[in-house]
């Protein structure tokens, strides 16, 4: 009889370890296992730096030309003035003539020292004859119509015109039938004078050779 009570106090202790066995292995296997929770991926946000360049416009810069000395405007007609004699004259200016011419009288040609040398006399506004020798630049033809052609002889002569003093070819011709004793032509004009037809001396010639 208390071999039975002893053997069923046995088992039912042996009962009681089992089971406390069972559930503390059962409590270790909940503690210890991973809960099975998602856990959010890491979102990887690639941001594309933009870049706004800059558009470079070309500049174009214009220089502005250089501006050129004014040009001399005269009119049709001025008072010339011929340093070397101190003599003022009345000129045409006439820019389809190609040489400037000056009256003289009394031109002869001669010879000085083996070179060709030229004689004439000038006249100013009082009359008053002037004589004057050059050298002769060269010798010119004139061609005209019904007659014979005119030998000239050219010589060099510095002439002012406004404020424009020049060396220029001039042709020595006998002018006496023309109202004006000098020719202005383009030898002296081109690229300085511009020509106002409608206007006439309008002004006074330097007195000095530049």
């Amino acid at each position: 009889m208390k071999k039975l009570f002893f053997n069923a106090i046995f088992f039912s202790a042996l009962t009681i370890i089992f089971i406390g066995c069972s559930a503390a292995s059962k409590t270790e296997q909940i503690d210890t296992k991973e809960p099975n929770i998602e856990e959010p991926k890491e979102k990887i946000i690639i941001k594309e730096k933009i870049v706004y360049k800059e558009k470079k416009v070309p500049v174009y810069i214009t220089k502005e030309p250089k501006q050129k000395d004014s040009k001399i405007i005269l009119g049709n007609y001025e008072y010339v003035y011929i340093p070397s004699e101190k003599l003022k004259l009345k000129a045409k200016i006439d820019t389809g003539a190609t040489t400037t011419s000056l009256h003289a009288i009394n031109i002869k040609a001669f010879e000085r020292d083996g070179k060709k040398w030229v004689k004439f006399t000038l006249e100013n506004e009082k009359g008053e004859l002037i004589n004057k020798a050059l050298p002769i630049s060269r010798i010119v033809y004139i061609k005209r119509h019904g007659a014979k052609n005119q030998k000239r002889y050219v010589v060099q002569m510095r002439i002012n015109v406004a404020n424009s003093s020049q060396l220029v070819d001039v042709t020595l011709t006998d002018r006496s039938k023309f109202s004006y004793p000098v020719l202005i032509g383009k030898n002296f004009l081109t690229g300085m004078v511009l020509v106002d037809v409608s206007k006439k001396f309008t002004q006074e010639p330097i007195k000095k050779a530049k």
